[in-house]
């Protein structure tokens, strides 16, 4: 989840809302017309498209509410703030920032995982 959140943020990324449109308009982050996103975004756009290939598989459903719920932990530790649309709102905040928690989240979830072997 956090490496697809990632390629949106790659393509595009947005603050002071969780997803825009080419034209800089507010729309859901997991439109087809979003063309940047937040952090919390990301995260959404990425849930909501694992999400809608659940068809109504609850253990699947489960496995990816566990795993955005993961990655947002990972994401708290590495910016140290559960306020997560806060932090990538902040003015001092770049994509590189972002894009850099995440890099950091990831390696959090791999050593976890390793850990857990």
């Amino acid at each position: 989840m956090l490496m697809e959140a990632r390629g949106l943020l790659l393509r595009g990324w947005s603050k002071g809302a969780q997803a825009r449109d080419g034209r800089g308009q507010i729309v859901n982050a997991w439109s087809g017309d979003a063309a940047s996103w937040s952090l919390v975004g990301a995260l959404l756009a990425s849930w909501q498209r694992h999400d809608d290939k659940l068809d109504e598989d609850f253990v699947a459903h489960s496995a990816e509410a566990r795993a955005l719920s993961e990655a947002t932990q990972a994401l708290a530790r590495t910016t140290g703030t559960l306020a997560l649309d806060s932090w990538n709102d902040a003015p001092e905040r770049t994509r590189s920032d972002v894009i850099a928690a995440i890099d950091r989240g990831l390696s959090l979830l791999h050593a976890d995982t390793a850990e857990a072997v």
